[in-house]
């Protein structure tokens, strides 16, 4: 399964990355939209784990902008925050003003368990990982 990582803190991107490609899952990241954009255009990945809070626009405006392609609307998008509200909420405020976007696959809290992601991914992506 090919996972691309969007956020912007280097840690997060490096613990979710080695417990990923140690579960046999290819890992691409990126710590802003445009670079998220530009990874999807050239790998088109099974699914995309993207944090709210990014630099410059959100990671709910890529979800947007994923979500209104054609080419990337049905990859599973799961969101990630550290922020309760948009946790609790799992972005519907956001997304009442774009009724014609499908919201995230899911909206995970941070930290995530490593059992709950894993779960999450496999249920998500049509493609299953390999057990590590």
């Amino acid at each position: 399964m090919r996972i691309l990582v969007v956020d912007d803190d280097p840690d997060v991107v490096e613990y979710l990355s080695s417990f990923l490609e140690d579960e046999g899952c290819e890992v691409a990241s990126a710590g802003d939209e445009r670079t998220a954009l530009e990874e999807v255009e050239r790998s088109t990945p099974d699914a995309i784990l993207i944090d709210v809070m990014l630099p410059g626009r959100s990671g709910l405006d890529l979800l947007l902008r994923l979500r209104r392609d054609p080419r990337w609307t049905e990859i599973p998008l799961v969101l990630v925050t550290g922020d309760d509200s948009v946790l609790k909420d799992e972005c519907r405020s956001y997304l009442e003003a774009h009724p014609d976007v499908r919201g995230p696959d899911r909206v995970l809290g941070k930290p995530m368990e490593r059992d709950l992601l894993l779960s999450v991914l496999k249920g998500v992506a049509v493609v299953s990982t390999t057990p590590g």
